[in-house]
């Protein structure tokens, strides 16, 4: 009975973690999108410009979500395991 419920408690939990996981990249989605519109709107200066722009924020965008996504999985399975000597 108790190794059933484990079960559920993980299942629980990774359901948790993947949703947390896919809701923050959909705000990551959402701010390249706004940041598109705001720097289409804001600075209009040809096509040439706008494209060099729109890739700038894109690019922005992408790299802040990879920096953010490669902390956030690092921590669910950490390289190193720190060992407690005795003393402490």
């Amino acid at each position: 009975m108790g190794f059933v419920l484990a079960q559920i408690d993980l299942a629980f939990d990774r359901r948790e973690i993947d949703m947390g996981f896919l809701v923050t990249t959909l705000i990551f989605v959402v701010i390249g999108i706004i940041a598109s519109l705001c720097t289409r709107i804001c600075c209009n200066r040809g096509p040439s410009t706008n494209l060099f722009h729109l890739t700038l924020v894109i690019t922005a965008t992408v790299c802040c979500w990879m920096m953010w996504a490669i902390v956030y999985l690092a921590q669910m399975k950490p390289l190193i395991v720190p060992i407690l000597s005795e003393g402490e």
